[in-house]
C-alpha cells in the first residue's frame, strides 16, 4: 500500500497525511521518509504538506468526534468517565494534542476523543501544528543533516527519542501550569 501512495509523490503524502489523522493506517513518515531521501533540498517542503494536511485531516477527526463520538464514548466508558475525560481536555488538552501529534501514540484517537468532549477547537488546531510540525520537521532536518543514516537512527532510536520527548514536554507542562496556579494566589 505505501508503495501505491509512493506512486503518487506529493499527493500519495498529502492524502496519507490527511487520512491518517483521523482514521487510516499508515503514518506520513512512511512517505516523508523516502522521499525526503529522495529529494533533500525539498525535505522541508515535504515536511510542510505532511503537517499541514495532518492538521486538516485532525480537524476532520475532530468533527468525526464531535458527530459521532460521543454515541461511541457513550458505548464504552460510564458517564462518569466521560466528564473526568473532557475535565482532563479542559485542563490539559492541547498538551495531549501536542504529545500525541509529536510521538507515536495514535494521533487519530486524540483527534477523535478531542471533537468527542468538545475541547476549544482554536487550542486543537494550535497544539496539532505544533505537535505535528514538530514531528515532521524533525524527520526532515534529520535526513537533510544525515542523509540515509537518518533513517537508522530514525528506525533504531526514534520511538524511544519521541516518548522521552514527550515525557519532558509532560514534565515542563504540569512545572509551567504549577507555577502559573502559584503566582494567582
Amino acid at each position: 500500500m505505501i508503495e501505491f501512495f509512493q506512486e503518487w509523490g506529493v499527493w500519495g503524502l498529502i492524502v496519507v497525511a490527511f487520512t491518517e489523522s483521523s482514521f487510516f493506517v499508515i503514518p506520513p513518515d512512511a512517505l516523508l521518509i523516502p522521499m525526503s531521501l529522495l529529494q533533500p533540498q525539498s525535505a522541508l517542503l515535504f515536511a510542510g504538506y505532511a503537517t499541514l494536511f495532518s492538521v486538516l485531516g485532525g480537524i476532520f477527526g475532530y468533527y468525526l468526534g464531535k458527530g459521532i463520538g460521543r454515541p461511541l464514548l457513550n458505548k464504552f466508558a460510564s458517564e462518569k468517565l466521560i466528564l473526568r475525560a473532557e475535565q482532563l481536555y479542559e485542563k490539559y488538552g492541547i498538551g495531549a494534542i501536542i504529545i500525541a501529534g509529536f510521538t507515536p501514540i495514535p494521533y487519530k484517537v486524540f483527534t477523535v476523543l478531542s471533537g468527542a468532549v468538545s475541547m476549544n477547537l482554536a487550542l486543537f488546531v494550535v497544539g496539532s501544528f505544533i505537535g505535528r510540525g514538530l514531528r515532521f520537521f524533525t524527520v526532515a532536518l534529520l535526513i537533510m543533516l544525515l542523509g540515509e543514516n537518518a533513517t537508522t537512527l530514525i528506525s533504531e532510536y526514534g520511538t524511544i527519542a519521541t516518548l522521552l520527548a514527550g515525557l519532558i514536554f509532560i514534565i515542563i507542562f504540569i512545572l509551567l501550569r504549577k507555577r502559573k496556579a502559584g503566582k494567582r494566589i
